[in-house]
């Protein structure tokens, strides 16, 4: 089994009697199938129903890493989002018995594309992975150095993370969490809900999630253009790949056939 680091992502915890009630208004997946020992993805939304960070979240049953009276919800997203979504959730935390606390001190996370037989610590799958596990956990294992393979198979599953600069840039949609299973419009009343589900049901989507190589490293954020060299797009996920990238942008689906490009560099499609 080759374990992969996830230092680029975190745990924040919500614990207490109304943690997952508490945070069942604030996101867009169903914190209820948490209860059968499962994990979920899905984000946190503002009032204007757009994304504030995505996350995984699991309960700790066994309370394998939590701290306090339980129960212990954890959320894995991008340690950038950490205090972010701290200061944004905690706004709201005073009405309901729960605590929020930042854990990217303590917890490890890592990832690995095979059966993990590591029992120290918390296995979590989600139904968007085709393959692998996360390992979330107080020890700090020995891992392979490069988290490339990872973060590719997730790019691949079009599991898209956003860092605290991109809070509150985009829709669930469109970054396919209303066909993926990251958004229940059956779970009730949320933050945004309302916006979310007109445009999902009523609305026809200006933009599109593609996935697409390129012959040069990019970074989240990139402008995409189009050929005539009208922005028509931004990058929001990047894994560098032997000298170029894998990389996942929200583009305007009114480019038509038009060729992409990053600056002077052309985009092929998956």
């Amino acid at each position: 089994m080759t374990l992969y680091p996830l230092t680029h992502q975190s745990i924040l915890e919500i614990s207490g009697r109304d943690a997952v009630s508490f945070l069942q208004g604030y996101c867009t997946n169903d914190l209820s199938i948490l209860n059968e020992g499962k994990a979920s993805y899905g984000a946190i939304t503002n009032l204007q129903g757009r994304i504030e960070t995505t996350f995984v979240a699991a309960l700790d049953e066994q309370h394998a890493i939590g701290e306090g009276p339980g129960p212990h919800l954890m959320l894995r997203m991008p340690r950038s989002a950490i205090p972010h979504i701290h200061q944004f959730l905690s706004q709201y935390v005073i009405f309901s018995k729960a605590k929020i606390v930042d854990r990217s001190h303590d917890l490890h996370c890592y990832g690995s594309l095979t059966p993990t037989d590591q029992a120290e610590g918390m296995v979590i799958d989600i139904p968007q992975r085709p393959q692998g596990f996360e390992l979330w956990t107080r020890q700090s294992l020995a891992c392979h150095s490069d988290p490339s393979p990872w973060l590719l198979a997730e790019l691949k599953a079009k599991l898209i993370w956003l860092e605290v600069a991109q809070a509150g840039t985009f829709q669930p949609f469109e970054l396919d969490l209303t066909t993926n299973g990251g958004v229940n419009f059956d779970k009730g009343c949320y933050l945004g809900q309302e916006i979310i589900a007109r445009v999902h049901y009523r609305g026809k989507p200006k933009t599109e999630l593609i996935l697409a190589t390129t012959d040069r490293p990019v970074q989240a954020g990139a402008t995409v253009t189009d050929s005539s060299g009208k922005a028509c797009g931004t990058v929001v996920n990047a894994v560098d790949s032997r000298g170029g990238a894998h990389l996942a942008a929200v583009v305007n689906v009114a480019r038509g056939s038009s060729a992409l490009m990053i600056g002077e560099h052309p985009l092929t499609t998956l």
